[in-house]
């Protein structure tokens, strides 16, 4: 009897799909039954060779060689090869008929399993299932509904993927080698990576902007109305606050101002309507989650991947899109029922089932993607695995929840009033709120009350009469207001992947897996919730040539790959491209006179506690240190070596030593809080801590 081959993308996910199948038959790497064998991928099974793997002669790196123009193939990945010789068995038996692609849903996902296949030798033909998520329902539905691999769609998304992969494996290598060979000091390489590098640069940049900021005072005038209102002195023409950075010129306006009467030039009162915004997409979850919670986005990922794959309460979690297809509209009214319990049920109860209102502004095919925003599954015991849920999950869940309720709630309505008065030809702007219905933000009850920003039914933000236009305001005193100017914002978890994709680094996907890199590599930190670029991040990026690490690469990377989706570009031009432009490039850069090197006399320092690499870097508060890279393990490692002890700076050597032996030699010019200077040897205790010993006395 002919069988079905089904390749999961990870165990979990195959056994679920054995159980809906009645799959009971348990082997070493796969399940089987008369009509059908279960197997799973585990991870990157197959990935594309490096240069030196596909042609011995790219062992040793030289100039001469590049740009490094190779087909270099697939290799199976030595530490899941076991599990690879699994499937290529399976899809060798004579009795399977078909092979079913339940891999994850999305370019990648789709690429993985394709290599899998292609490495397996595989000519039986290949279904491709895509479930919403996988609670039994979704995947049955998944099951009853599987797509060709040969159809338009997935062919030009397994090209895109492909020419992605490739693409970045040119990048890579050649100016990881051009970078290493031209700016490096031997033994130092300098890894470049098409995502990675641009948003660094974008960090470090940032960074510069910050320290080198000066704040400035500057000063501006309000004036206080005697009927109990302010306004703020204006630019007539933008409207915004009139900063002046002369004081005096501030004090001017004053004494013209003082003692006269403000006319009323416009009364501006409107009643606003807002609707809820977009469901969430992973980046969006990703930049909420960071900006209330403090979480990476690699955390967050995380949470919505087991809500995902171990709870089966949330739909897919990699999408890119904020809205729904048109056909979920006729389920959408199950999946607020199944939200129907504890906190969440008086805003439940707020919502017209039978009468939900399909707006365009929600579903909308045309900007789905694979797939739909992120929303609850309908699983039946939702209520039951909630309460399971740990804190950081159930807040996550909270968020999705509330977005979807939000939707099918009321617009939010509010009395804008906008009043300009004006006195000795000065304009004076006053603003005010009056919320008349909260509408959809009532789901902030749900998330923990609803904030000062978010205001309260009926709450008054500033309470502005009812005036007319040329009426004459007497003022209880015109008052001088002094601010400084502000630096620009460093970049934090909340609003991270928002850069990310202002500059299309990285997708949904990618983008929580590059941040992380960046700092696995010691090139950022998290320091009090914001990412600063270290000192070895900023000496990469001073020898990165600026075509090299510039968003503008990327984002053009990006849009030529969505023409080999479209079948505007084959996939071989788009490659085509590339090694044209890597080549232009090495020949640029390298008859450019070489600058600086990185990593002058320098070697790899490893961590006397855990082996993570050791860094150069330094704390939001400027303070200079040597810090583990593996702060952010579980549990974190806490080595570091203040670069400045008692008083003392800290050598390279002194530092190196001290983590390599755990000791210096004797360091004079230590100072005492009395400030007594001494001379001593620092030494590393048995936890890895930084201490002082003494020379010992001759007797």
């Amino acid at each position: 009897m002919k069988k079905v081959l089904i390749v999961a993308e990870k165990p979990q996910a195959g056994k679920d799909i054995a159980k809906i199948l009645g799959v009971t038959g348990e082997h070493k790497g796969y399940m089987e039954s008369d009509q059908y064998i279960v197997t799973w991928a585990l991870g990157h099974l197959i990935s594309l060779k490096h240069p030196d793997e596909a042609d011995e002669r790219f062992k040793k790196w030289k100039l001469e060689d590049l740009p490094l123009i190779t087909d270099n193939g697939l290799k199976v990945n030595s530490k899941t090869s076991s599990q690879f010789k699994v499937i290529k068995e399976l899809v060798g038996r004579e009795d399977v008929c078909k092979i079913i692609n339940a891999g994850d849903a999305g370019r990648e996902g789709l690429l993985i399993q394709s290599w899998i296949y292609r490495m397996a030798g595989n000519k039986h033909p290949v279904d491709i299932l895509w479930a919403s998520s996988l609670t039994d329902e979704a995947i049955k539905k998944a099951l009853n509904n599987l797509h060709s691999d040969r159809e338009p769609e997935f062919i030009n998304l397994l090209r895109e993927a492909e020419a992605r992969a490739e693409g970045d494996l040119k990048y890579g290598f050649n100016y990881s080698r051009m970078l290493t060979l031209l700016y490096a000091e031997p033994g130092t390489v300098l890894s470049y990576g098409r995502c990675q590098t641009p948003l660094l640069n974008l960090i470090c940049a940032r960074d510069m902007e910050y320290e080198n900021f000066k704040p400035e005072p500057y000063w501006t005038v309000e004036a206080v109305y005697s009927k109990g209102f302010k306004g703020s002195l204006a630019n007539p023409e933008t409207g915004q606050p009139l900063h002046m950075t002369d004081k005096k010129e501030a004090q001017a306006v004053i004494q013209e101002c003082s003692g006269m009467k403000c006319q009323v030039l416009q009364y501006i009162n409107e009643e606003k309507s807002d609707k809820a915004p977009a469901l969430y997409n992973l980046s969006e979850l990703q930049g909420a989650m960071g900006k209330r919670y403090g979480f990476t986005p690699d955390k967050t990922l995380q949470i919505a991947q087991s809500l995902y794959e171990t709870h089966k309460i949330l739909s897919y979690p990699r999408t890119d899109s904020r809205y729904l297809s048109d056909d979920l509209y006729h389920e959408i009214g199950e999946h607020l029922k199944a939200c129907d319990f504890g906190k969440f049920s008086p805003v439940m109860a707020d919502i017209p089932l039978l009468e939900l209102k399909k707006d365009k502004a929600y579903f909308n095919n045309n900007k789905v993607s694979d797939h739909h925003a992120l929303i609850p599954t309908t699983n039946p015991d939702m209520a039951a695995i909630y309460q399971k849920l740990t804190e950081d999950e159930r807040n996550c869940f909270d968020l999705i929840i509330a977005s979807l309720a939000a939707i099918f709630l009321p617009p939010y309505q509010y009395t804008s009033t906008k009043i300009i008065t004006e006195a000795s030809g000065r304009q004076f702007h006053s603003s005010g709120t009056i919320i008349r219905n909260l509408g959809y933000k009532k789901v902030h009850a749900i998330l923990g009350g609803t904030s000062n920003k978010e205001g309260g039914e009926g709450k008054q933000l500033q309470i502005l009469p009812e005036l007319s236009e040329g009426e004459l305001l007497s003022t209880d005193n015109f008052k001088l207001i002094k601010g400084m100017t502000k630096p620009p914002a460093r970049y934090t978890p909340g609003n991270i992947i928002k850069l990310m994709n202002k500059h299309s680094i990285g997708t949904s996907a990618t983008a929580a897996e590059i941040v992380k890199t960046l700092e696995r590599r010691g090139f950022i930190i998290l320091e009090k919730n914001k990412y600063l670029s270290t000192s070895l991040g900023r000496e990469f990026i001073s020898v990165v040539p600026e075509e090299l690490k510039s968003p503008a690469l990327t984002r053009e990377f990006e849009e030529e790959l969505k023409k080999v989706n479209s079948g505007e570009l084959t996939k071989e031009e788009f490659l085509c491209k590339i090694d044209e432009g890597v080549a232009g490039n090495l020949k640029k850069f390298s008859a450019s006179k070489v600058g600086k090197k990185m990593g002058a006399g320098k070697k790899a320092v490893k961590c006397p506690i855990c082996s993570s690499p050791v860094r150069s870097g330094k704390t939001q508060s400027g303070k200079e240190n040597w810090y583990c890279t593996g702060y952010k393990n579980t549990p974190p490692c806490p080595f570091k070596i203040w670069k400045t002890i008692a008083g003392k700076k800290i050598t390279d050597q002194q530092a190196g030593d001290l983590i390599t032996k755990g000791k210096t030699s004797l360091i004079k010019g230590f100072k005492s809080s009395s400030g007594k200077e001494f001379s001593a040897y620092l030494v590393l205790n048995e936890a890895g801590q930084t201490e002082f010993k003494f020379k010992e006395r001759k007797r």
